[in-house]
């Protein structure tokens, strides 16, 4: 089973928000994005990983019918969990440009 936590790439945006980094912040927005585009990345792959062992699974092929139910069950969870990323990060864009305005 894959960690969620390293699905979404929570380890990498923890890092960025670690005490003690001085860094600039073109430098964190940078590495913000390359962490959000990873998750981004290894959610479609787990994805097209469900779809493929559900074909198989649907082919007759001799694939496990437990492991293509976890797969699509990390698959969803991974995919759930990134969109509520992604809300929070809406959330808080709303915020900022609220007590901007």
């Amino acid at each position: 089973m894959t960690d969620i936590t390293s699905i979404v790439g929570l380890n990498k945006l923890q890092e960025l928000a670690a005490p003690g980094k001085a860094a600039s912040s073109g430098d964190i927005g940078g590495r913000f994005a390359e962490s959000l585009k990873e998750a981004i990345a290894t959610v479609d792959g787990m994805q097209k990983d469900s779809e493929a062992a559900q074909a198989a699974y649907a082919r007759g092929e001799e694939v496990d019918l437990h492991d293509v139910l976890i797969r699509v069950e990390e698959a969803e969870m991974a995919f759930k969990t990134m969109m509520e990323v992604r809300n929070k990060l809406v959330d808080a864009y709303r915020e900022v440009m609220r007590m901007g305005g």
